[in-house]
């Protein structure tokens, strides 16, 4: 069996919504945010929010989402909105994933809706995949 398989498996709801915006920043989405809700809404535990600079993009960010999670043993996503690419909605019960293209985001403004004080800080993921793919890292002479 390979190592990376199953790594995802059993984790929590953070763990899989860390992941996935991990994956978003990894790949190039704009203006991702964490948002904790668990508390607040009998829906889910989480949403991530994204934005993509194309429609092409939008349907990439899902497509690598629902591959890289299962690889790592996720696999039961549901995804909605693949036809127009300008809203589209990965759930995976725990953890919803909305990305949009930017006029979609600007219209539905679902981050306004999120309840007051449950928006995560995610500067560490953002610095671990920065350190991953080498970006702003200078050596001091």
């Amino acid at each position: 069996m390979d190592v990376k398989t199953d790594i995802l498996k059993n984790a929590t709801s953070k763990e899989l919504a860390r992941a996935a915006v991990a994956i978003l920043i990894e790949k190039k989405a704009l203006d991702v945010r964490l948002y904790e809700v668990g508390e607040e809404n009998p829906i889910t535990d989480f949403y991530v929010n994204a934005t993509g600079r194309s429609l092409t993009q939008v349907g990439s960010l899902a497509d690598e989402i629902v591959y890289k999670l299962e690889l790592s043993g996720v696999c039961d996503a549901k995804v909605e909105g693949k036809r127009g690419n300008a809203w589209i909605l990965v759930d995976y019960g725990n953890v919803i994933v909305n990305i949009f293209d930017k006029e979609s985001r600007d219209f539905y403004n679902l981050d306004r809706l999120m309840p007051e004080g449950t928006e995560i800080n995610i500067s560490d993921i953002v610095q671990e995949v920065d350190k991953k793919l080498e970006i702003n890292t200078t050596e001091e002479e």
